[in-house]
């Protein structure tokens, strides 16, 4: 008995279309369920970068708050010896309202570079779809 070379055009597919409707539902379910880990897992790194760039604007605020209650009586008071109390008043917020527009747009400047949109969901979704089509036809 001769070994019979099997070519493709030879080949059939014995499952029903039931079968086979039910492989492409199955097929689509695991690939949407992997759609969704890869989303959570990429909005979870956004949210991690933004909270670090609110947690750096918030250290800012109270930093400029701690910073200001301690300075501004002691700068006050140390100015005033050369020059009118209401000068070194004003001198001492100018310095304190420089700090405090650094950190601010320090963490405004790291709160812009974190972009909310998953790029890699939306790209892998798209190839789902485009090879669901090809898959149905």
């Amino acid at each position: 008995m001769a070994d019979r070379v099997v070519r493709p055009a030879e080949i059939r597919d014995t499952r029903s279309l039931g079968e086979i409707v039910q492989d492409i539902l199955r097929d689509m379910q695991n690939v949407i369920r992997s759609e969704l880990r890869l989303a959570r897992t990429e909005m979870t790194e956004k949210a991690r970068r933004a909270g670090k760039a609110g947690g750096l604007l918030g250290a800012a605020a109270v930093s400029g708050l701690f910073a200001a209650a301690c300075l501004v009586v002691t700068c006050i008071a140390a100015l005033a010896l050369a020059m009118p109390v209401w000068l070194a008043a004003l001198l001492t917020a100018i310095f304190l309202a420089c700090i405090a527009g650094a950190c601010y747009a320090g963490g405004r400047s790291r709160l812009r570079k974190v972009n909310p949109v998953p790029e890699q969901t939306v790209q892998s979704v798209k190839e789902d779809i485009e090879w669901a089509r090809q898959r149905t036809r």
